[in-house]
This record gives structure tokens, C-alpha cells and sequence, in this order.
């Protein structure tokens, strides 16, 4: 029996960015949706089954990375409010401190390699479907 794919949701405002991780992703064995700003990051979240993970640029239009961790941890669903969120920022210091009251499960330091988004992916959904292609030519960190 066939498993489906763990779901991952991307939250960023450069569309480059997100058609980017979404494709590697997708490589990796998991489905992918992608959204462009904190608000319709939410209503994803909420949509069916919640996505077993949210990648989350700290700097998105509407609500941005704080306020969104707040405001899903504050979820009345416990399954979405549980959903764990990898905060993805060039200055995790400075981001880090932002976080108060909330704290992401995890800061992605931009710029990062496949293998280090891959380890990530990997802890919090398990791996990805089988038959996935696992990084071809393209899909490698340079050496």
C-alpha cells in the first residue's frame, strides 16, 4: 500500500522562491502548495487535512512571520494550531529575538543548501513519497 505524499505548505512573496523550493520539494517526494502572503497561508493551513509542515519567509505581506505564528498557534483547531513552522530569514538573530511570546519550531538560515533543506524536510515530515526523483544534476549543492 502507497502512502501519500506528506504536505508541505510555502509561504513567500517572491514568486521565484516559491516556484523554486516548490519544485525541489516536489522532487523530494512531497506534495507542495504554495502561497504568496501570510492571510492565505492561514486559510491553507485550515483547508483539509493540515499540511504536516509550514516554510515561512519571516518577511511576507500581511501578516509576516511573527504575527502568522501567532495567529496559527491561536488557531481554535489543535491539529493547525500544532502544525510545526520552519521560519526561513537572512538574520536569525535578529529574528530570533522578535520572537517572544512564539517561537518557530525552527529558523532556516537563507542562503541554504539542498542537503541542509532536505535534513530539515526529512526531521519533520519523513521522507518524502517513494519513486520521488531525489536530486538529479540540477537539484545538487555545488561542491
Amino acid at each position: 500500500m502507497t502512502h501519500p505524499a506528506p504536505r508541505i505548505l510555502v509561504v513567500d512573496d517572491r514568486v521565484d522562491h516559491r516556484e523554486l523550493l516548490s519544485q525541489v520539494l516536489v522532487d523530494f517526494g512531497y506534495a507542495v502548495e504554495a502561497v504568496d502572503e501570510g492571510s492565505a497561508a492561514l486559510e491553507a493551513a485550515r483547508r483539509g487535512s493540515p499540511p504536516r509542515l509550514l516554510l515561512v519567509d519571516f518577511r511576507i505581506p500581511g501578516l509576516d512571520g511573527r504575527d502568522f505564528l501567532s495567529a496559527l498557534r491561536a488557531d481554535p483547531d489543535p491539529d493547525v494550531a500544532r502544525i510545526p513552522v520552519v521560519v526561513m530569514t537572512a538574520d536569525p538573530d535578529g529574528v530570533g529575538e522578535q520572537f517572544a511570546h512564539e517561537r518557530p519550531d525552527m529558523l532556516l538560515e537563507k542562503p541554504f543548501g539542498l542537503r541542509e533543506l532536505r535534513r530539515m524536510v526529512v526531521r519533520f515530515c519523513g521522507p518524502g513519497a517513494p519513486g520521488a526523483r531525489h536530486g538529479g544534476p540540477v537539484l545538487q549543492d555545488p561542491v
